[in-house]
């Protein structure tokens, strides 16, 4: 059971009502607060000022409210209109029935079926384009189309890699076949060199000279290509030392907010707000339970007279009525909202403090990390022009001595000896053939690094495409229950109100880029036709049909137990008394409209004749009319 208090909400300036299990029916003429009273629903449970819509607080008033009370919890929700402006906004505080985002957009498209739902509009004005983004409104909150492109951007740049490690294996039969002919040729080099020293060992005592020599030129070469990848070494990490100051320089790391001890003075705070709010909410409801049975006499004496009955308050002893205790319990239900507020406001401040407190933090760890980044680099590089210098050093060392040498070399060849020269081309055949090798193997490391590289990315492919076909499967299989409810509900819808067309389908279509969209058919006398051709109640009807698709497929019934049904004055009497038997075993409560006209209904009527509603001469004097009707 759901009780309602309404408080300058449409044209609704005050009233309540109790909604029970089963249909609800308002009904009364125009401008009694039918409408109104179903959007004073809809700020309770949380669906109104969404899709651009306003909330439905009355013109000219700067503050209205709702209060919902169900059999487990109270849900106030407060309507400000801000004066310092020249639009005036307005704004929504408290806590309504439904709190998380996509649970009000479901609830606003799916079970809020008045004539301004957005659902229903859509099919009334033929936008099947609108329809379409409109029925893919709650997986768009679960951001399943933006997670599907961002898979599909991350699988794109992992298929680009594994390409490129593909081109880079096409590369590896011909690095082995190098490093295995280079190995041959250094083979065959020593082979010639071993041949050729035992040659010249026979005839001069030269070889330690040319070893020396040979040893000294292979040390150059050696140097020199480690002169050349340090080199290259700082020069990248010199680029990476620039990214990271950039990085440092453009980090902005907000001032903090207030210490730890105001939070947690806020929340001492928030917690003995609570506990009061417990404490009068347990007061409230005893003493309202006890006058509302009229069992004041179970706790106090009553004294019955002509003029009224009075009794000794059970509390403090004097001379009261329960009149007096009424008034006393409203100001307590004051106290409690003013409390409520405050415990809000607080709870707020609290969030929005510790949510600074983390992003600052974070800023703080990102820093410092770009701080040890920097340090470690510039450390680095020092390390590296310090061994640089070492080895230029070393390379001008080397240079002098193997000038030396070979000057020695060149005198003893004059000597004579017969093999010198074939064997010193021979040492500088290997010392060449050595370096080569070394390049080719280095080259078949990089290849053979990019091999293992694809492996690991076509790895991760693999996961980011089964990620991608889940994702696809769960939209899939969304859209298609979507459409299989539409197609029951409508045959269903059909067999009942027997409208002027056969049948009516929702079709799904993909595109070439994913893309899905929804699109109404309708079939008459066994030829398809567009909505263009429909009556004003039957564009209505399937409006509300394709609103109870959503409603089924994504659970809304789950999130709240409720449909409001409004805005069918196109269909006739016996037409609304069908559909609201289709409804009743939809949601747990339906409330719905009707003119006094339409006759009796099955189920609770709610009657508006205690309301204070704005009039209809009022009504029409106003800008703009409210909603009253």
């Amino acid at each position: 059971m759901w009780n309602v208090d309404v408080t300058c909400i449409g044209g609704i300036r005050s009233g309540e009502a109790t909604l029970r299990p089963g249909p609800n029916i308002v009904q009364a003429s125009n401008f009694q607060g039918k409408s109104s009273f179903l959007a004073a629903i809809q700020t309770a449970i949380g669906t109104t000022g969404l899709l651009t819509e306003d909330h439905p607080l009355m013109e000219n008033e700067d503050d209205g409210k709702v209060t919902l009370e169900t059999d487990e919890e109270t849900y106030t929700v407060s309507l400000t209109r801000a004066t310092d402006s020249d639009e005036p906004a307005i704004s929504r505080s408290g806590t309504p029935y439904l709190t998380r985002d996509q649970d009000q957009i479901a609830a606003r498209l799916f079970a809020v079926l008045g004539e301004d739902n957005p659902i229903r509009a859509a099919v009334r004005e033929e936008n099947q384009e609108r329809l379409t983004e409109l029925l893919k409104k709650p997986l768009e909150t679960e951001n399943i189309d933006l997670r599907i492109e961002a898979l599909q951007r991350e699988i794109k740049e992992l298929e680009d890699e594994v390409a490129a490690a593909e081109a880079a294996s096409a590369d590896l039969p011909a690095a082995q076949q190098k490093v295995t002919r280079l190995q041959g040729e250094l083979r065959d080099l020593n082979e010639t060199r071993d041949e050729l020293e035992r040659k010249v060992d026979e005839e001069t005592d030269q070889r330690a000279l040319r070893d020396e020599l040979t040893a000294k030129q292979s040390d150059l070469e050696r140097e020199e290509a480690r002169l050349e990848r340090l080199e290259n070494q700082v020069d990248r990490r010199k680029a990476q030392l620039d990214d990271k100051e950039a990085a440092l320089e453009s980090l902005d790391i907000p001032d903090s907010p207030t210490a730890e001890a105001d939070i947690a003075e806020k929340q001492t705070r928030i917690d003995e707000l609570a506990v009061k709010i417990d404490l009068l909410d347990d007061l409230h409801r005893s003493t309202k339970a006890i006058i509302d049975e009229g069992e004041i006499d179970l706790i106090t004496d009553v004294e019955r007279t002509l003029s009224g009955d009075t009794f000794s308050c059970f509390v403090c002893g004097a001379e009261t009525t329960a009149e007096a205790v009424t008034e006393r319990l409203n100001e307590i239900s004051d106290r409690q909202e003013s409390l409520r507020e405050q415990r809000a406001t607080l709870t707020e401040e609290v969030t929005q403090m510790q949510q600074r407190t983390r992003e600052i933090e974070s800023k703080r760890q990102q820093k410092a990390e770009l701080e040890d980044e920097i340090k470690r680099l510039r450390v680095d590089i020092q390390e590296d022009q310090h061994e640089v210098r070492s080895i230029e050093a070393t390379i001008e060392e080397l240079q002098a001595e193997i000038e030396q040498r070979e000057a020695e070399y060149e005198a003893a060849e004059k000597a004579g000896e017969s093999h010198s020269a074939e064997l010193k081309t021979i040492q500088q055949k290997i010392g060449s053939t050595e370096t080569k090798l070394d390049r080719a193997q280095a080259e078949l490391e990089r290849i053979e690094a990019e091999l293992q590289k694809r492996n690991d990315r076509q790895e991760q492919l693999e996961t980011k495409r089964d990620e991608l076909e889940t994702l696809r499967q769960r939209r899939k299989q969304k859209y298609n229950e979507l459409v299989n409810q539409f197609d029951a509900a409508m045959a269903d819808i059909i067999g009942r109100f027997a409208p002027g067309f056969d049948g009516a389908y929702l079709d799904q279509k993909t595109d070439a880029n994913d893309t899905v969209g929804f699109e109404i058919n309708l079939a008459r006398d066994g030829h398809t036709t567009d909505l263009d051709t429909l009556s004003e109640g039957e564009r209505e009807l399937v409006g509300i049909v394709t609103a109870l698709a959503g409603y089924r497929t994504f659970s809304v019934g789950d999130r709240v137990p409720c449909i409001l049904l409004d805005g069918i004055g196109q269909l006739a009497a016996e037409h609304i008394r069908h559909m609201i038997e289709y409804l009743e075993n939809t949601a747990e409560i339906l409330v719905t409209t009707a003119y006094p006209e339409a006759g009796s209904f099955d189920g609770e009527t709610v009657s508006p004749e205690h309301w204070d509603v704005i009039s209809h001469e009022t009504a029409q004097s106003r800008d703009h009319p409210q909603i009253t009707n």
